[in-house]
């Protein structure tokens, strides 16, 4: 029985769509592991210091060794869903942008192409690429190129964050450097989820409008 297949623009759509849509699973996991933690914040909520004994020697107190669990669980589920989220979002990011520059170059790939290491993806070395000139006359490119400096930025402060790791191991060192680029860098998520969804709007807008590349703006003519 003959198959019909899909157009490459509906499979392309859809790659970035997926990569959308796992972002924000990622995002609403790492919200609610925050909101989770904040729940049995110590600052919060008073232990009830009610005690038992065990084997009718030792004193445990319940709801302390409740709290205490708990906070080790959701710190670990905050931190690795952290992890993820930001993983997800710089691939939606890496990957609507480069689905969006080879049709405005005038290609036609049928998915987003990716690396991957384990359960992550590998992220291009190569920094967001500069789509103004091929996006002038839509309403959303100044928004984009915003977003994308943003992302270069907090992509390099993280970097140096992870130069400085090493340092972690000197208890009551303070390196403002280090400081200043984890503060910068924490957005990262979010810039890269927002950069996504402009550019995947960009997409959609080009297809739709059938626009061409005008000869020699991507050096490639």
């Amino acid at each position: 029985m003959y198959k019909p297949t899909a157009p490459w623009f509906d499979t392309l759509t859809a790659s970035v769509q997926a990569l959308g849509a796992a972002s924000r699973e990622y995002r609403m996991a790492e919200r609610t592991a925050h909101h989770a933690l904040w729940n049995i914040d110590p600052t919060r909520i008073l232990p009830t210091s009610g005690a038992v004994t065990v084997s009718g020697r030792n004193l445990a107190r319940p709801h302390h060794d409740a709290l205490h669990q708990l906070r080790s669980l959701h710190t670990e589920m905050l931190e690795r869903t952290k992890t993820l989220y930001e993983n997800a979002a710089e691939t939606y990011a890496h990957g609507a942008a480069a689905a969006l520059r080879s049709v405005l170059v005038g290609e036609r790939p049928e998915y987003v192409e990716l690396r991957r290491c384990g359960d992550s993806f590998v992220q291009p070395t190569a920094a967001l690429p500069d789509l103004r000139a091929l996006l002038g006359e839509w309403a959303g490119s100044g928004r984009l190129a915003t977003l994308r400096e943003q992302m270069i930025d907090q992509e390099r402060a993280r970097a140096v964050v992870a130069d400085f790791e090493f340092f972690e191991d000197l208890a009551g060192c303070v390196i403002p450097e280090w400081s200043h680029a984890s503060d910068q860098a924490a957005g990262l998520a979010d810039s890269a989820h927002a950069y996504g969804e402009t550019a995947e709007s960009a997409l959609y807008f080009v297809l739709l409008t059938g626009r061409t590349p005008r000869d020699g703006e991507d050096g490639r003519r």
